[in-house]
């Protein structure tokens, strides 16, 4: 008997997992929303992490200038969300800096 490779089925994946690298709706990564923050600037619980909180939520601040963005400034910062970002810093939403303006 001759092995014939085509006279193997494919293989189907199981029900509910998918080869896709999208996320079903509704369960992945939200996307990157721009914005303008107000607030004052505190040390993150890792060194060298800076975090702002703006109505009631806490941002990690990414690639912010450091003569401005710096712990106890009150600033003014536009940016966009970036939720896909990973970091050491295990605080806040990871927000990209794109300008920072003392408040």
């Amino acid at each position: 008997m001759s092995a014939d490779s085509s006279a193997t089925p494919p293989r189907r994946p199981s029900p509910g997992f998918s080869l896709s690298r999208t996320p079903p709706p509704g369960t992945g990564t939200p996307a990157p929303q721009s914005m303008t923050l107000r607030g004052t600037v505190e040390a993150g619980v890792e060194r060298g992490c800076l975090v702002l909180t703006h109505e009631g939520v806490t941002y990690l601040l990414l690639d912010a200038d450091p003569d401005v963005v710096r712990p106890g400034a009150r600033v003014t910062v536009r940016g966009r969300t970036a939720p896909g970002v990973m970091t050491t810093c295990m605080q806040g939403i990871p927000f990209e800096v794109s300008e920072a303006h003392p408040a």
